[in-house]
C-alpha cells in the first residue's frame, strides 16, 4: 500500500529478576510426560524477585554501567569429585564441599560434583564464595520440585551444569500443566524456572537435559548464560531459556516449547547488556512470544532453526466485514493483543551472516526497532505480519530469502540491497521503505500526518545488486520517498487492484524514482502505475496495453533486428508494463510483445511513456488479423517540480492511467488499500 503508516505498540518486558537460561531438546517420546509428582517442602526458600546487578557495576558518577565479562567452559576435576546421590527419601553425599539436610542439598565451596538418582520435592541449593567455580555433573539425574526451583544457584563465581555423555537428566519445578501464552506481566518475576542461577551459568555434555518449568521459566540466569553442546528439551511456562544479561550458545540440540519467549536476553543496563549470540546449534522452536529475542543485540552466525510463533502465520486473522487482515485498513484492534510473536527480535539491531531459518511466525519474522542486517543465511518464510523489518534501516548484502506469505515482505525507513537471491509474495506492499515505525511526517495515504516519526531520514529504498522477485497485492516497489535502481535484477508482479503500483515512490513528498543500472520488469494494473524519472541515467519504458494481459501470457522486448533482449512469462493479470534495462539505447525503436499483443516503443527520451498495443488474432479459417495500435508513442517530460507528466498522443486524447499526480495517495479500496503492518511491538 501506499504510504501506509504502521501503528506500533511497543511492550518491553521489564527487568525480571533472574534471566532464563537455557535448554531445549528432542527425543520426547523417550523422556515421557515429565509429570513428576512429590509431596515433601524444600526448607531453601526460593530468591525473591529483587533484580541483582550480577557482573555489573556501576562506575564513575555518571552512572555508566561496566561492560559485562564474557564466560567460559570450566574443566571438572576428574580425580577429585564429590558424589551425591538422591535416592527415595535420602541423599548420600560422599566428599568435600557439600551436605545434605533433608530434601536439599547444599553446596558450599567451589569443586567439583557427580549428582545422579531421583527425588522428588528434592532441591540442589549453590551458596559458594563470589569467586568460586562450581561444576555440576548431571550423571543421570531426575529431581522435581513442586514450589521452588530444582538447582538453585544462590551465589557463585560461576556455576556450570555438564550432561555426562549418555545420561538423561530431567527436571522439573511446578506441577504439569497445559503450556498457553504468558500473561502480561508474568515474567516480572522470574523465580521458579528448574534451573535458576543469579550468576553467570555455562552448561556443556554429551548428554541430554529435559527441563520442565511449570512455575516459570526453563533454564534462567539473572547473569551471562553459556551453552556450547548437549540435547535439550525445554517445556516452560514462561520463557524457555533466558540469560537476563547475555545469552551465548556455540552448539547443541534444542527443543523449545513455551509460553513465552524461546531464547531471551532483557537487560538493559548498559554496552553488552540484553545481548543473544548464537553461532551454532540445531533449535526446534513452538512458542507463544518471540523465538530470539534480545533486548539490545541478536547476532547469529551460524545454526539451523525452525520456529514457529504465536501459534504461526494463519493465526494473524482478518477482518470479516472487509476481508482485511486485523491489522490492515479499518483496524480491527479488539483481535489485537500487546504481546509480540516475532520469530527473530533484537530491540537495537538484528545481524544474521549465516545460518538456516524456518519461520512460521504470528508477527514479523525478523524485526528489530532499530536496524536489521542481513549478508548470508537461508530463510524460508511465513508471516502473519512483515517478512523482514527494521524501524530504522534493513541492509540485505547476501543470502537466499523466500518469503511464501506475508502482510508486507520488506519494511524500513531506510532499505539497501547490495546482494542476495529474494522472493517474496506480499498481501500487501512487496518493499516499502516507510516513514519509520508510525511512517510519520510521510503521511499514510497520501495525506501527511502529525505523529512524530521514528526516523527523521528520508525515506529510501536503494538497490545496487542482487536478484529480487516480488509478487505483491499492494505496491510492489513502494518508497515514502526515493527509489533508487543501481543495479541487480528486479521483477515485480504488481497489483491487479487499481489503488496500488507495481512502483509507488514518495512524489508527493518530494520523491523521486530513478535507475542507472540493473534490469527491471514491473508489472500490474494501470490506475496508479509509475515510471521512472526523466533524471535517469539509464533508459526505460512504461506502456499501459490496450487489453489487459494474463498469467501465462508470453513477454518479449526485442530490438529493431528481431533480438530478443528480454523474455519472461507472465504470472498475475495486468494491464502496465515498465521496463528497463542496460540494452535499451536512446532514440531507438522496440517492439514489446505481451500475448497477442505487440507495440512499438521508440526511446524519445530517457524515460518513455507509451500506450496501447496491436493485437494479432487467428480466425477459424486460419487467417491472422491485425487490429493496429491507434494510440501512438508518448514521451515523459519533468515538469518544474521533477514529477512526470504525460504527453498527449497524436489523436489529441491524454491516458489518464499513465498519469503521476503528485498527492494522490491509496485512500483504501482494493487488496492493500490498509494501513501497515502491525510494526515493532
Amino acid at each position: 500500500m501506499r504510504k501506509m503508516a504502521k501503528i506500533i505498540g511497543v511492550v518491553l518486558l521489564l527487568g525480571v529478576i533472574a534471566g532464563g537460561v537455557l535448554f531445549c531438546v528432542l527425543f520426547g517420546d523417550q523422556i515421557g510426560s515429565g509429570n513428576i509428582s512429590g509431596d515433601s517442602q524444600s526448607t531453601v526458600a526460593e530468591a525473591d524477585s529483587a533484580d541483582t546487578a550480577g557482573n555489573a557495576a556501576s562506575s564513575e558518577a555518571d552512572g555508566t554501567v561496566e561492560a559485562r565479562a564474557d564466560i567460559s567452559t570450566l574443566t571438572p576435576d576428574e580425580d577429585n569429585q564429590t558424589q551425591i546421590v538422591f535416592s527415595g527419601n535420602t541423599i548420600t553425599v560422599d566428599g568435600s564441599g557439600a551436605s545434605a539436610s533433608d530434601s536439599v542439598v547444599t553446596i558450599s565451596d567451589g569443586g567439583t560434583y557427580s549428582v545422579s538418582g531421583s527425588m522428588e520435592n528434592g532441591q540442589i541449593y549453590v551458596g559458594a564464595g563470589g569467586s568460586d567455580e562450581v561444576i555440576i555433573i548431571l550423571n543421570g539425574l531426575t529431581l522435581s520440585h513442586e514450589e521452588e526451583s530444582v538447582i538453585y544457584v544462590e551465589n557463585a563465581g560461576q556455576t556450570q551444569l555438564i550432561l555426562a555423555e549418555g545420561t538423561v537428566n530431567t527436571l522439573q519445578s511446578g506441577t504439569a500443566v497445559e503450556i498457553s501464552a504468558l500473561e502480561e506481566g508474568a515474567d516480572d518475576d522470574a523465580s521458579g524456572g528448574a534451573v535458576y542461577a543469579r550468576d553467570d551459568l555455562s552448561i556443556s555434555g554429551e548428554g541430554i537435559l529435559v527441563s520442565y518449568g511449570y512455575i516459570n521459566n526453563g533454564i534462567q540466569t539473572t547473569n551471562n548464560l553459556l551453552i556450547d553442546s548437549g540435547t535439550y528439551q525445554v517445556t516452560a511456562l514462561g520463557n524457555g531459556i533466558k540469560g537476563k544479561d547475555s545469552v551465548t550458545i556455540t552448539g547443541g540440540l534444542f527443543t523449545i516449547t513455551a509460553g513465552g519467549d524461546g531464547v531471551k536476553s532483557n537487560d538493559t543496563s548498559g554496552d553488552n547488556y540484553g545481548v543473544v549470540t548464537i553461532s551454532g546449534g540445531t533449535f526446534v522452536m513452538e512458542v507463544y512470544g518471540d523465538g530470539v529475542q534480545a533486548e539490545t543485540m541478536l547476532t547469529i552466525s551460524g545454526g539451523s532453526f525452525d520456529i514457529v510463533t504465536g501459534g504461526g502465520s494463519s493465526e494473524a486473522t482478518y477482518s470479516s466485514s472487509e476481508n482485511w487482515r486485523v491489522y490492515g485498513s479499518n483496524w480491527d484492534m479488539s483481535d489485537e493483543t500487546d504481546s509480540s510473536a516475532k520469530a527473530l527480535k533484537g530491540g537495537t539491531k538484528v545481524t544474521v551472516s549465516g545460518g538456516s531459518f524456518t519461520i512460521d511466525s504470528y508477527d514479523d519474522a525478523v524485526h528489530s526497532n532499530g536496524s536489521v542486517v542481513i549478508t548470508g543465511g537461508t530463510f524460508e518464510i511465513a508471516s502473519g505480519d512483515d517478512g523482514i523489518h527494521g524501524d530504522a534501516s534493513l541492509e540485505i548484502s547476501g543470502g537466499t530469502i523466500n518469503i511464501s506469505d506475508c502482510y508486507e515482505g520488506l519494511e524500513a525507513n531506510q532499505i539497501s540491497i547490495s546482494g542476495g537471491d529474494i522472493t517474496l509474495t506480499a498481501y500487501d506492499d512487496g518493499l516499502n521503505a516507510n516513514g519509520g515505525s508510525t511512517a510519520s511526517g510521510f503521511g499514510m495515504g497520501g495525506q501527511n500526518s502529525s505523529a512524530s516519526s521514528t526516523s527523521d531520514d528520508f525515506p529510501t529504498l536503494r538497490i545496487t545488486d542482487g536478484s529480487i522477485v516480488v509478487n505483491a497485492g499492494g505496491d510492489g516497489l513502494d518508497s515514502n520517498g526515493d527509489i533508487i535502481i543501481e543495479g541487480g535484477l528486479v521483477i515485480v508482479n504488481g497489483p491487479t487492484d487499481s489503488q496500488n503500483g507495481a512502483i509507488d515512490s514518495g512524489s508527493e513528498y518530494g520523491g523521486t524514482c530513478t535507475i542507472s543500472g540493473g534490469t527491471l520488469l514491473a508489472l500490474g494494473s494501470s490506475g496508479m502505475a509509475e515510471g521512472f524519472a526523466s533524471s535517469s541515467e539509464q533508459c526505460s519504458f512504461m506502456v499501459t496495453m490496450t487489453a489487459s494481459f494474463s498469467a501465462g501470457d508470453g513477454l518479449t522486448v526485442t530490438d529493431s533486428g528481431g533480438n530478443v533482449i528480454y523474455q519472461y512469462t507472465i504470472t498475475k493479470s495486468g494491464s502496465s508494463v515498465v521496463f528497463s534495462s542496460p540494452d535499451l539505447t536512446l532514440g531507438a525503436t522496440y517492439t514489446l510483445t505481451v500475448g497477442s499483443q505487440s507495440v512499438e516503443v521508440t526511446l524519445n527520451s530517457v524515460s518513455t511513456t507509451t500506450r496501447g498495443g496491436s493485437q494479432t488474432t487467428t480466425t477459424p479459417g486460419g487467417q491472422t488479423t491485425t487490429t493496429p495500435d491507434q494510440s501512438g508513442n508518448q514521451t515523459t517530460t519533468p515538469d518544474q517540480s521533477g514529477d512526470q507528466t504525460t504527453t498527449p498522443d497524436q489523436s489529441g486524447q491524454q491516458d489518464s492511467s499513465t498519469q503521476i499526480t503528485p498527492g494522490q495517495g491509496n485512500m483504501g479500496g482494493g487488496q492493500g488499500g490498509g494501513m501497515g503492518g502491525r510494526g515493532g511491538r
